[in-house]
Formats: structure tokens, sequence, C-alpha cells
């Protein structure tokens, strides 16, 4: 991926989030050179922003974020699947987190097709393997020739695997640590070991992604998707 500097986002630091936030990061810098004229984030958050990537703002000619939640303090107030804006009016659109917590995601995908200009790319993540997050509900998941065939009617769509399976493996450890209590001397040793586990796994996945591994490639955090209309 272009741009994509994994040593920019190390898992050794002390700021760092989740090995899934990581590569959400890593994607949206990759891309931010690309992310200009009219630019809307469908069900993003304007403030209270989670991770290291800050939205190249500035250097668009409008951003706007649009959310159901009033707590997002969105530009504008709809839903994700049925905006006011009017057809082919919007350069680039960022959709990240947001496919899986919708009934029909595909009337998502509709409204993005629909509002961007000919040429106009969308930018969209969502996970894969990763643990029930309702918001307010969960309600799938997508590989990537279900994501394939749901952005059947862009002119370009580019998937990118979001890690493979020591980086899984380490992202469900350091997941699965929180329901581990601090009540003991024991668990609190087990809490930590397992931390510096699950990050010698996520590192090894850094060190190793983009090589092909036939097994280790069926598994991933997510995708992330660049689609061109």
């Amino acid at each position: 991926m272009r741009n994509y500097a994994p040593e920019k986002y190390s898992i050794w630091k002390k700021n760092y989030i989740s090995y899934r936030r990581l590569w959400l990061d890593a994607c949206l810098e990759a891309f931010s050179a690309e992310m200009r004229g009219f630019v809307i984030d469908l069900g993003g958050k304007r403030e209270k922003k989670r991770g290291s990537f800050r939205p190249p703002e500035d250097k668009a000619r409008v951003w706007w974020y649009i959310n159901l939640d009033p707590n997002t303090t969105p530009n504008v107030f709809a839903d994700v699947n049925q905006t006011p804006l009017i057809s082919e009016s919007v350069d680039c659109i960022i959709c990240t987190e947001v496919l899986e917590h919708i009934p029909n995601p595909k009337s998502c995908v509709n409204e993005i097709y629909r509002l961007l200009i000919k040429g106009g790319t969308a930018f969209v993540s969502i996970p894969f393997i990763y643990p029930i997050h309702a918001d307010p509900f969960d309600f799938q998941r997508f590989t990537e020739d279900g994501l394939l065939n749901l952005f059947g009617d862009f002119s370009e769509v580019e998937i990118f695997q979001m890690g493979s399976f020591p980086g899984v493996l380490g992202m469900l450890i350091e997941i699965g640590i929180e329901g581990i209590p601090k009540d003991s001397i024991l668990r609190r040793s087990i809490r930590w070991s397992l931390i510096w586990i699950a990050r010698w796994l996520c590192w090894f996945d850094l060190s190793t992604a983009g090589k092909k591994n036939l097994v280790w490639n069926k598994f991933t955090t997510g995708y992330f998707v660049k689609a061109v209309r």
C-alpha cells in the first residue's frame, strides 16, 4: 500500500490503542493525500476521535460529518443510507467501521455511489475477524468476495487486507485480556505475560505485511476498500 509505514505505528508505543486501530490509522494515512475537495465522513465523529490519524480537513474545500447521533456533533444530522445532499456532489467519502452496524449495508453503498461525482473516491473499512461490538447493533462481516460484490457498481475497486493470522491472534489476545480479573498476583502476572505475547504477535505480523502466505492470509482483522465511481 502506498506510503504505508508500519514503523510509524509501533505497537510498542505507550499510546498504542489496538492492532485493528493501528491498521485503520495506517490505511487512512496512506490515502490522506486523496482526501480533497468536498469530503464527507459518513457515520464519523467530529470530536473525541480514537487513534492517531487526524483528517487533513485543512486541505479539503469542505469537510462534513454525517451522523444520526447528536453526541458526535455532526455537520449534517442524517441517516447514512439517505442523506439530504444532491447526487454527484461529493469528491471523496470516508466510511469507516460503519457497514457492519447497518441491517442493509448495500443501501449505504448505494448512497455513497449516488453522492460521488464521476471519478470520485470512497474509502471504506469493515472488520472481519473481530468481536461483536453493538453500536447499537452488529449485523454482519464481509469477505473480500463479498465486498467486491457489494461495490460492484463502481468502476474501480481495490481491497487491502488489514493484517493476517499472527495479527489476528495477537488482536484477539489483547482484547481477551480485558476479561481476566486483576484480583490476584497470579492473574496480574498472566495479564502482563499475555500483553507482551500479543504485542510480539502484532509486531511479527507487521514485519511480514504484504508477503504471500496462503494459509495465514485466510485470516485478517478486516478490510480497507478504495472504490472509484
